[in-house]
């Protein structure tokens, strides 16, 4: 099942998500410039908060990364359910 999921990840990363990713390119690069800001921002208001800020934008980057790869399983086992019928 491992190798399986690998090979479906590989392959949406390849082929799906570019594309979908693609048509959100102009407010992903928004919300990264605003999430920046407001980092220096904090930055600059509490200087010792920044190693804070940085473990807290890795934990922020380990839920996005959990929430894809539930995405992906999820469509793995839509598409396996569809298959059966």
């Amino acid at each position: 099942m491992e190798a399986l999921l690998e090979a479906l990840t590989l392959y949406a990363e390849e082929n799906l998500i570019f594309p979908l990713v693609q048509a959100y390119t102009p407010q992903i690069r928004g919300a990264r410039i605003r999430a920046d800001r407001l980092k220096e921002e904090l930055r600059i208001l509490a200087p010792e908060a920044e190693e804070r800020l940085e473990k807290l934008e890795t934990e922020l980057g380990s839920i996005h990364f959990c929430r894809e790869q539930a995405f992906l399983l999820a469509g793995v086992s839509i598409g396996l359910e569809l298959g059966r019928l």
